[in-house]
C-alpha cells in the first residue's frame, strides 16, 4: 500500500540520544499502516540513539521548515540527552508552533516528553501530548496511534 500524504505528513523529530525501541517499533508499525513518516534529524545526516542505533534521516529539521509540507502528526521520543536537545533548538519550537496551527496531533513516545513544555520552547498555547499509558506496551500506544492517524486521513 503506499502512504498517503495528501492530509499531511507525520513528522518522526530524532536528535542524538534517542530511544531506539520506540523509535524502531513506531516507525514500522505506521509504515506497515500505510502512513506516510518522514524522519527529520535536527541535523542532516546520521542521528545516534542512546545505545549506539544509528538513524539516516529523511532530511533536516532545516529542510523540513523551508518546504513546508502539511502535518498530520508530530512524534517525539524519549531517550537520554534527546529532549534536551530539543528544548534548546529553537526551531523545534518552530515545528510545534505549526503543528498546533494545523491541529496536528503532538505524540509522545515516553513519560518525558511531556516535560518539552510550551514555555521551555516559546510557545503562547499549551501542548497537549498523546503519551503511553504507564501499562501500555510500546507496541500497544503504536497499534493506537496507526489507528488514531488513518482515521483522520480518512475525514
Amino acid at each position: 500500500m503506499m502512504p498517503k500524504t495528501e492530509h499531511g505528513q507525520v513528522i518522526l523529530l530524532l536528535a542524538d540520544g534517542f530511544d531506539e525501541t520506540a523509535v524502531t517499533i513506531l516507525l514500522i508499525t505506521l509504515r506497515e499502516a500505510g502512513l506516510a513518516v518522514l524522519v527529520v534529524g535536527l541535523r542532516s545526516g546520521r542521528v545516534n540513539g542512546a545505545h549506539g542505533l544509528m538513524i539516516i534521516p529523511d532530511m533536516s529539521l532545516d529542510r523540513l521548515l523551508e518546504k513546508t509540507p502539511p502535518i498530520l502528526a508530530v512524534l517525539l521520543p524519549s531517550g537520554m540527552g534527546h529532549l534536551g536537545r530539543l528544548q534548546i533548538d529553537p526551531r523545534v519550537g518552530t515545528l510545534l508552533s505549526r503543528s498546533i496551527e494545523e491541529q496536528a496531533l503532538l505524540v509522545g513516545l515516553g513519560p518525558h516528553v511531556t516535560e518539552l513544555t510550551d514555555h521551555s520552547i516559546g510557545l503562547e498555547c499549551p501542548i497537549m501530548w498523546i503519551v503511553p499509558e504507564s501499562n501500555q506496551s510500546i507496541e500497544q500506544f503504536a497499534i493506537m496511534i496507526a489507528r488514531r492517524l488513518q482515521d483522520l486521513q480518512e475525514r
